[in-house]
This record gives C-alpha cells, structure tokens and sequence, in this order.
C-alpha cells in the first residue's frame, strides 16, 4: 500500500490551537469545541484518525457514516505483476470504528459499484452484514460482524440487509431473489423493480399484479404488503389498474436507514392518495394494522414531497410550491401530519432525524434539533470560535497566492453517532486535506472539563482536555435541570404534573408517585375520574388503585404494590405503553435497537421497543437504554407530555 505523503514544507505557526496532523503544507486548522450544547442535548467532538497506511479519504456517497458500528474509508490500492509491472488499481474499502481502528476482514474488498447506489449502500454494516466485492469472480458476497466471509461471492448485485433478509441478483436480469443471512433464498423469483424494496417490521411493500388465489397466475393488480413468505399481509388495494388512486412512494433510498419509500420504519409507513381532479395528492400514514394515524394534506399551492420515513417520531417534507414551481423549503411533521419543524430548516436530500438532530440548511447550520435550533453551526470559524477574519489572513499567511477555505461535511447520525469532516479547499474546486471528528449525541447537560460551544449564545467556554460526557448539571434547589426546565414548565401549564411532584426533579421517581403522573394525564385528557379500583395490601393510594384498575400497573407479588420501591427506566417504559393503550392512541409496534437491548427483561422487550418508536423514550447519555437504571421526577415528567402530546 502506498504510503501517505508526508509534507516536508514549512510548518504555519498561528496562535490558535492546533490539531497534530499530516497535512498540506504542515499546516493543521484550529480545533473544534470538544461538545457543542444545545438544548436539552448536546454533541461530543472527538477527533479521529483512522490507523491506516497510506493515502486514504472517507466514503462520500449518500449512506457514508457510521453503520454498525464502521464507517467506510477508501484507498487506492495497485495490483502488480511479478516484473512490477502495474496490472490494475482500484479502490479498496476500509472499515474504521469510532476508535480509529480497522476492521480485519479475510478478504480484500473493493469499492467496485460505479453509480449503483443499492450495492454502495450493500458495503455498508446493515443488520449486522455487509456486502464485499470479489475482483477475481466479479461477484458480490456478504461479511459477518466478524469481518469473514458468511456468504461466498456469487451475486451480479446485491442490496443491504434489513430484516434479516437482502435482495440479489444471480444473473444480469430484472429477477432477484430474497436470501437469509445465511445465503439461502427464501423469496422469489420477483421482478419488475428498478430497486427491490426491504423488508421492514416483517412486511415488503408492493405495488404490481399479484397472484392472490394462488393459481399460478397474476390476478388484479395489488397495492399493500407482502410477509416473508410473499402472501398478502395488508391489502391497501386490489382490483383493476385503471382504478386504483393509491400508490406507493418510489423506494429511491436504497439503504435501510434513510429509505424515502413506503417501507415501515418505526411501525409505520407512508402512502400516496390522488385525489379526483386534483393535482394536490395527500399521504396517509398508517400503522403495521394497515389503520390510518395520520395523513400530510397540504393547502394550495402547497404540495409534499416525503423525503424520508418516519425516523425519530418524524418524517422529513420538501413543501413544493406549484404555482411557483419550486421549493418551499424542507422541514419535518410527525406521524399524524402535523408541521414540527418549518420548512428551510433541514438540509437537502437524504436527511432524517436520529437522536433528536438532523443535518440542517446552510443558513439554519450543520445540525439541528427538533425544534428547529442550530446545535453546531454550518461555519467552520463559528463552529471554532474564530474570527473569520482572523482565519482567513492565517490561511493568506499560510498559503500565499491561493484562496484556502475550511468548510465542515457531516454524514447524519446514525444510532447517536455521526462523522464530521473539515475539509481544507484550494480556490473553492479542490480538497488539499481532511481533518476528522467522530460525533455522538447525548441528552443533558454537559458537565466535563472540555471547551463547550453553547448553541444558545454562540460563545465557547471552559478548557483543557475533554472528559467523557457529564452527567446533567444539578439545578438549584426544587428547580428542574436547565436542560428539562422549559418542559417540565410545558407539563406544568397543560396540568398533567401533580402538586406533589413540582419540586425535587432530579430525585429517583417511586412507582407510587409515577401512578399519580399517568393518573393526572389520564384524566386530564378523558377529562373524567377513573372510577375503578383495585386495591393491594401496602397502600391505599388511589393513583395507584385507579392505574391497577386500568390494567396500568400490577402488584410485585402476594397482593403488594411497592409504592415506596424506585422505578426502573424498563417499568417505566411498560407502564407509558400500557397507559397509551389505556387512554385509547396506542403506540405502534417496535422493537427495541439500542445496543444493550438483550440486557433488557423479556417481559418489558416490547413495551420499550413501543416508547422507542413513538418518541416517547430514547437512550441515556451512552446511547444505552439502560433498563435497571432509575428514572428521576424530570424524566418521568417529559415523558408524560411526550405521550400528550402524541394523544
């Protein structure tokens, strides 16, 4: 492998800080804040250097970041002959984790996928497999998470894995097969697609002619989903062509995670509606029952075009102006159609919401929250509290006679963490060197030793080296924590917060006074008592005798309660599903994709896989859920008008 070029020229001294680093004429750019705070959230910025030989840059395309855990590096590697002589040079893929280091695969793999985004997507860990390229076969075949070979190369072209199941190709023809992680076909032939859909919540969408008596013959034409074992599980539509007015959304994404089809993705999934006469179509949104939740109906001249599925509770829009046939902008509604985020707030193309961010517009700035607030900004000299003018004369004083510029380039987040690459360009037409970052996301407030960019000043404080991420700041006395306070305000105002529980937030919730939360929500918005009770031997608390008797909560054993015991994050998450049943706007279907999810009780697996994908609760500060963790008054309070506000 070729060795990386080391610059020999002078070496640029400036007074900012610099990033040790190989780099265009020595020189290294100033560092990034270690976290970027925002509200109720905040960005660690570690930097990264991949330990790889040679010259080597990170996987530009539309699925680059982390998946699974790897991010995608590329090489040029040569092939030489046994006289030197140069046979063939190719790009060769490299896997690198947060840490820098390099998976170690049993093969040699290769980026040989021209402008086929299906099988760029493919050399990417989904569902803990990934596709390598076979240069002396010219055939594809699939990793384990170990790096070996789990499936030896035989397919002309192969799509990621999702569901335990990946669409390839055999032959240079329209027909492909649906194998299993071990290679075997369990589905197919199938034919007729630009690009094969995935399976997601155990359903394929389709949208062709279908043999639906089993006769061997294609009978009317089918608008639904198909199971794993290609039988009709919903029926959106079946009967002639001509009259169908349903369809589903073209399956363009071509990767699991930031597909912009109809596939169900956190329990739900999109489908377009024309309407008679009109050139104004809605969505629907519905659930894996096939039952409508919600639906994206637009006034004139306003039209939506889905950009996404729904991924942390929303769904990202561009709102299209027909009369001014263009654009108004990209922002994001929930699975009922409502506008959360406005339109010019995210970016464009295969944007979507992960951990409460989504990579935002040039104006609004590189990532932003859900309410639309810029968390780190889309300029490097803001983003590095420089002064503009400042950078741009030491880029002068550093390269005399050429306009340099640092510009940032993230990928989206992906299960909290997400590259960021600052770029170095020579007359805004050429990369002269990359610097990397590794982000992860957490909830809180900082509180480690690193320099903290605050979102909401703009300022940049403290110093020295970063820690690992804080745990929240305590708040003063019977005061919320910063990060929750103007929430825990909101539960306050809508009434859903008893008197008894507006003081010491950051206090370990009881399972008595987590009764008394779903009790006010329940009533609050039925706006009747409960009536019902079922007693228990240790307490006579009527929150917890009206939550029994909604089938809520149950006893520990012998007919006791526990009223007193702390709740644990994987009770809580079982009561907010059954308090959601309860109250008659259920949480859809999921399971659980946090990493520590087989640490979770079988009994709660499903319940936390529900609050999961109803944006109700998300992981802790690691990205773990965490589920014998305790769970404070504040916690227990957001989580409260979350599920208001999704009823």
């Amino acid at each position: 492998m070729k060795k990386r070029l080391m610059a020999s020229l002078f070496v640029c001294m400036f007074s900012l800080t610099l990033i040790p680093t190989a780099s265009a004429a020595g020189y290294a750019p100033p560092t990034l804040p270690d976290v970027f705070q925002g509200d109720g959230l905040y960005i660690t910025a570690t930097p990264l250097e991949p330990k790889l030989a040679g010259s080597f840059v990170p996987d530009s395309d539309s699925s680059a970041g982390f998946h699974g855990g790897w991010a995608k590096f590329l090489a040029e590697e040569e092939e030489r002959d046994g006289y030197g002589y140069l046979v063939d040079s190719y790009m060769a893929l490299h896997y690198v984790d947060k840490g820098g280091n390099v998976l170690k695969t049993e093969v040699e793999t290769c980026n040989n996928v021209g402008s086929d985004l299906d099988q760029s997507a493919a050399l990417n860990y989904y569902d803990g497999m990934c596709a390598f390229y076979d240069r002396e076969t010219e055939r594809f075949g699939y990793l384990d998470e170990a790096g070996n070979v789990a499936i030896e190369p035989r397919f002309t072209k192969v799509s990621a894995f999702s569901d335990g199941l990946a669409a390839v190709y055999e032959e240079l023809s329209d027909e492909f097969y649906y194998i299993d992680k071990s290679g075997n076909k369990v589905l197919g032939p199938l034919y007729s697609f630009d690009h094969p859909p995935f399976f997601s919540d155990g359903l394929l969408p389709w949208s062709d002619y279908l043999d639906t008596d089993g006769d061997g013959r294609s009978d009317d034409y089918f608008v639904g989903y198909l199971d794993k074992n290609g039988d009709a599980a919903i029926t959106l539509y079946q009967g002639d062509w001509e009259n169908c007015r349903l369809e589903l959304l073209d399956t363009q994404g071509h990767a699991p995670d930031y597909y912009d089809g109809s596939h169900f993705s956190e329990g739900h999934a999109i489908i377009r509606e024309e309407r008679d006469g009109s050139r104004y179509p809605i969505h629907i949104i519905i659930d894996t029952e096939g039952n409508e939740v919600g639906r994206i109906a637009l006034s004139a001249p306003l039209t939506a075009n889905i950009l996404s599925v729904v991924h942390d509770g929303l769904i990202i829009v561009d709102f299209y102006d027909t009369d001014a046939n263009g654009s108004a902008g990209i922002g994001a509604v929930d699975i009922h159609g409502n506008i959360v985020v406005e339109p010019g707030k995210i970016a464009a193309g295969n944007a979507y919401y992960d951990s409460g961010l989504v990579r935002g517009s040039s104006d609004s700035g590189l990532f932003v929250d859900k309410k639309g607030n810029t968390v780190i900004p889309g300029k490097f000299a803001e983003a590095a509290n420089v002064p503009e003018e400042q950078l741009d004369e030491e880029l002068m004083s550093c390269f005399p006679g050429s306009a340099m510029s640092l510009q940032l380039h993230a990928t989206n987040f992906e299960e909290g963490t997400a590259l960021l690459t600052v770029e170095l360009w020579s007359n805004g037409m050429s990369i002269a060197d990359r610097w990397y970052y590794v982000l992860e996301a957490h909830e809180g407030t900082y509180t480690g030793t690193g320099k903290v960019y605050d979102a909401a000043t703009g300022q940049v404080t403290g110093g020295g080296s970063a820690s690992q991420p804080g745990s929240p700041a305590q708040p003063a006395a019977d005061q919320p924590s910063s990060w929750a306070a103007g929430q825990v305000s909101e539960a306050v105002s809508a009434g859903i917060v008893p008197e008894s529980l507006r003081s010491a937030y950051t206090q370990s919730i009881t399972r008595a006074e987590f009764c008394a939360l779903a009790t006010r929500l329940y009533e609050t918005v039925k706006g009747t008592a409960i009536a019902e009770r079922v007693t228990f031997t240790d307490t006579a608390d009527e929150n917890v005798e009206k939550m029994a008797a909604l089938g809520v909560v149950t006893g520990t054993g012998d007919g006791a309660f526990d009223p007193g015991g702390l709740l644990t994050r994987e009770q809580a998450a079982t009561m907010l599903a059954r308090l959601s049943d309860a109250v008659g706007a259920p949480l859809p279907a999921g399971s659980p994709t946090f990493p520590d999810a087989a640490s979770i009780s079988s009994w709660a697996s499903e319940a936390v896989g529900r609050v999961q994908a109803g944006g109700i609760m998300s992981g802790t500060g690691t990205g773990t859920f965490d589920p014998a963790g305790p769970y404070t008054r504040e916690q227990s309070i957001l989580t409260m008008l979350r599920l208001y506000h999704t009823i």
